[in-house]
């Protein structure tokens, strides 16, 4: 039961030792943002939890649609085996729950809060912080990788907007 009326963004950064949430409110407040940090054991209960907070999450706050960071193969083949895990998990729930979800590419959310694809942490957190309503405090990487997931999110989900012909704007309307 997406919450469509509100335009809630959830942007999630996927992992199976720490996963990042966001809900991001147009234009650009960031309303909630966690980390949801596993102890190291047994998979199925670290991926429990994940869902777990997301499950919780989704009743407080359903949003109208999620995004999440497509898997990315680096070096560490073990790290990508924990996030595809974490994602697949994390994708059941939101399919459940009726969410819509958009995936992204790691430069896809560069390229549209930098600039640049290859952007470093330290800059995306520069322009997160020009961009958004930040919560006070310190925030981790995963937090702030999914605040940025979310705002590309935004901001892609703008572009398709304004991409819509006039044409086709009057034939949804009348149709």
């Amino acid at each position: 039961m997406p919450g469509t009326n509100n335009g809630l963004i959830l942007g999630v950064d996927p992992g199976l030792a720490g996963t990042g949430f966001a809900l991001l409110a147009e234009p650009n407040l960031v309303l909630a943002c966690s980390t949801v940090v596993t102890i190291r054991g047994r998979d199925g209960q670290r991926l429990l939890t994940i869902t777990n907070h997301l499950r919780a999450m989704l009743a407080e706050h359903p949003p109208a649609e999620a995004s999440i960071e497509e898997l990315f193969m680096g070096r560490n083949a073990t790290s990508a085996v924990g996030v595809a895990q974490a994602r697949g998990a994390i994708l059941n729930v939101l399919e459940e729950c009726g969410v819509p979800v958009y995936e992204y590419k790691p430069s896809q959310v560069k390229v549209i809060l930098t600039g640049y694809g290859n952007a470093d942490k330290s800059q995306i957190g520069r322009m997160l912080a020009a961009q958004v309503k930040m919560p006070e405090g310190k925030l981790d990487d995963h937090a702030r990788d999914a605040i940025a997931i979310a705002l590309c999110h935004a901001r892609s989900r703008r572009f398709a907007r304004a991409a819509v012909t006039p044409a086709a704007r009057r034939a949804d309307f009348v149709g």
